[in-house]
């Protein structure tokens, strides 16, 4: 998975101004917070979050996830990959519910021309080895993000990055070699997180500035992390968070077995919840849904495009674009939960940059594009996670798909296998589906899925058009023209583009009703239990 926006914890206030200074003015962009309470990183090194009046410090809370993949953050990819990155490591920006950047570890940063990036990092943060975090460690972050040798998909996000140089303990300075205005954006990527210098390997080395750490791990089974008793953010009483003593994600990719250890007590938290199981839940007197902020979590039914495989017509990719009804879809597996895009990754959610065009739905029309191609009795293998809403989407299609004269064989497979290196990886398969969560800006899909090479190009698809406008748009200061590009990128995608989008869905999460104070990021693998408790 390639996903995905970190948790604004709903206790938290953030006062953050940003102000960018266009054309008419001295051309000097800049974005800064202020104040001293913030949510998980603004204002100033005494950092407060206001929280519950009584919380309950202490306790453990179990947590149903699917098992982990990769453990480095700069190769996370799965839902548990994500969310045990989100608890121990801490990026310089993050994002809240609503798609907007915010401070991290560092609490401002500004740029007099989008190329060149100065921010200023907090002091008095130290790593879980006890190690003061400075610009040193995000230099080496980011150069090893940068370097093709590691490969890591960060060589593809910031390839626009020419230098990075510590300026002071406290100041780092990012040089792009085109600007950038939404490169603030780009380092809340959940690849990005932050590591101590002195780490030699990632994967077994898990030392971060978050509020909790790994302290035990196993594949099949669990990982357990425990309250980092040193983490820089304290409570408006003073009191360091995080309240939880420790989080145990326990592995199974069975959503049938997750659901029966919440309703038993096992667990109190599963996220990745059907609009059934959300219905059930709710009357269940132990239990509690919790619900994100908004619909930019989505699916894509990708089809690989490159030379010799089904997809490579693109009368082909267009006839099951037209094929699938995506409100039909929406009423079959997620009704009141869901919304309809235009059948690309930039959904509503994205404001003036989403292309306000509804999906076209015509069956006709596909049978006649497929005869064209030369493929009216089309049959093909579609792979689908055994997770989520995945095999019920694939299901639903298969179905519609029917009505165009395609035939289409369903292979269920564990998500481990599905995001593993295996011949029915997400990378390798010619039809999947697969899931992404939210970024500040759609910009970072396209880099890391969509343009040519692309370490996240499941669908191996390559436009020199789409990849040229792509390239404009990540320099492009004019927020006008930024919008134009991203509506004619969009236009490509729709006319000859490699993925179906269904819908773009709200997240939810069933909880212990003791649970307090855990708002779902649109990206639920990105919610924050810093703040989480138990109630008395």
């Amino acid at each position: 998975m390639a996903v995905r926006c970190v948790v604004s914890v709903s206790a938290l206030l953030l006062i953050l101004t940003a102000t960018v200074i266009g054309a008419c003015g001295d051309n000097t962009t800049t974005a800064t917070s202020t104040g001293s309470v913030a949510t998980h990183g603004a204002g100033s090194d005494t950092s407060t979050a206001s929280g519950p009046v009584d919380p309950q410090v202490g306790g453990i809370l179990k947590v149903a996830a699917e098992p982990a993949v990769n453990r480095d953050p700069a190769f996370a990819s799965g839902r548990s990959d994500i969310l045990i990155n989100q608890q121990v490591y801490e990026r310089l920006t993050e994002v809240d519910g609503q798609n907007q950047v915010i401070p991290g570890l560092a609490t401002d940063w500004r740029s007099t021309d989008g190329r060149i990036w100065t921010f200023t990092l907090r002091s008095e943060v130290i790593f879980s080895n006890g190690e003061p975090f400075t610009a040193d460690d995000v230099v080496y972050t980011f150069n090893r993000l940068r370097d093709p040798q590691v490969g890591s998909p960060g060589v593809q996000l910031y390839e626009n990055v020419s230098g990075v140089e510590a300026v002071d303990p406290t100041h780092v300075e990012f040089t792009l070699d085109k600007p950038n205005p939404d490169f603030p954006s780009d380092v809340s990527d959940y690849h990005a997180a932050v590591l101590c210098r002195s780490v030699v390997d990632p994967a077994v080395e898990w030392i971060g500035t978050g509020p909790f750490i790994l302290s035990a791990y196993s594949a099949e089974e669990r990982a357990t992390l425990t309250k980092n008793l040193e983490y820089w953010m304290k409570d408006t009483r003073g009191v360091r968070l995080p309240y939880l003593d420790q989080i145990d994600l326990i592995f199974s990719p069975d959503m049938a077995g997750q659901v029966s250890a919440l309703r038993g007590g096992q667990v109190q938290f599963l996220a990745g919840l059907t609009s059934e199981l959300v219905d059930s839940i709710k009357g269940d007197g132990k239990l509690k849904v919790i619900t994100g902020p908004s619909s930019a979590f989505h699916y894509v039914i990708h089809m690989r495009s490159d030379p010799g495989h089904p997809a490579a017509d693109r009368r082909v990719r267009r006839a099951l674009q037209l094929g699938t009804d995506h409100q039909g879809l929406i009423d079959q597996v997620r009704p009141g939960l869901a919304v309809v895009g235009n059948g690309t990754p930039v959904g509503p959610a994205y404001g003036d940059y989403y292309l306000d065009q509804p999906p076209t739905h015509d069956p006709e029309l596909a049978k006649q594009l497929l005869m064209e191609a030369g493929v009216p009795d089309l049959s093909l293998t579609l792979h689908a996670q055994q997770a989520l809403e995945i095999p019920a989407i694939a299901t639903v299609w298969q179905q519609q798909m029917k009505t165009i004269g395609v035939t289409v064989d369903i292979q269920t497979i564990p998500p481990d296998v599905y995001y593993g290196d295996g011949d029915t990886s997400w990378l390798k398969v010619d039809f999947g589906i697969t899931e992404w969560g939210a970024r500040a800006t759609p910009n970072a899909y396209f880099n890391v899925a969509y343009v040519t090479g692309a370490a996240y190009n499941e669908s191996h698809w390559s436009d020199l058009d789409f990849d040229a406008l792509v390239a404009q748009i990540n320099s492009e200061i004019d927020r006008a023209k930024r919008i134009q590009l991203y509506k004619e990128a969009q236009t490509i995608m729709i006319d000859r583009g490699p993925v179906i989008v269904p819908f773009f869905e709200t997240a939810a999460a069933g909880a212990d009703a003791r649970l307090g104070d855990v708002e779902l990021a649109p990206d639920w693998s990105r919610t924050l239990f810093s703040t989480a408790y138990f109630e008395k």
